[in-house]
């Protein structure tokens, strides 16, 4: 028992001492799965809530180390990164991205960049990243909010995948099994692509607003 209650002290200080991004991207999806997992798939075992918190950490750590090695598939699923399409001015059009969340200022980011950077060439890579490294510099900025909201819904899509394979190992005859995965998979990764944006446009909407600051 006392030894339980010095790991259920650590474990809450654990949390209590977590990020945003931390909190939502792994703590609370990592419990959120191992409670559905039990109670569906292995018969509601016995947990105590170390248990539930020491499992639900573990799992969401495995999701979101698999999302992120998903990546680059996921963008490929929409079209390429969103960054890089923001910087990718289109001919005859007047904004970039996508058309639920467009950027108009992309020739004028693409050339402040350019010229901060003393490379009229550089990369769309290489645009963002410089971008990244001076918006994150600024504490009063939303950037923080928008990446634990992207990498948010990056793992919620990861862990829909996941469970939808684990299920199907069980639910595969039943044709409602398949409607409700679709419809999550589809929620989930319109989501993803969305944040996906909203990130990427808010760190070069932040890069211009510092730079007019100046």
């Amino acid at each position: 028992m006392v030894l339980c209650r010095h790991v259920n002290c650590l474990l809450i200080g654990m949390f209590m001492d977590m990020k945003y991004y931390d909190l939502l991207s792994t703590a609370i999806i990592g419990v959120v799965t191992v409670v559905i997992v039990n109670n569906i798939l292995l018969g509601n075992t016995n947990l105590d809530s170390v248990s539930y918190l020491s499992l639900g950490y573990l799992t969401g750590y495995f999701i979101n180390s698999i999302g992120s090695v998903l990546e680059v598939f996921y963008y490929r699923t929409i079209g390429g990164k969103p960054s890089d399409k923001l910087l990718t001015p289109v001919a005859g059009r007047d904004w970039t991205g996508c058309r639920r969340i467009r950027f108009y200022e992309a020739d004028t980011v693409i050339h402040a960049l350019r010229n901060e950077l003393n490379d009229k060439n550089a990369s769309v890579q290489k645009m963002f990243g410089y971008a990244m490294r001076k918006v994150n510099s600024c504490q009063e900025s939303r950037i923080p909010i928008f990446n634990a909201q992207y990498a948010w819904s990056r793992t919620i899509l990861t862990t829909v995948w996941i469970l939808s394979v684990l299920f199907a190992t069980r639910f595969y005859n039943e044709w409602y099994f398949w409607l409700i995965s679709l419809i999550l998979l589809m929620i989930s990764w319109t989501r993803f692509k969305e944040r996906g944006y909203y990130y990427a446009r808010e760190v070069l909407n932040e890069y211009l607003k510092q730079r007019k600051a100046k």
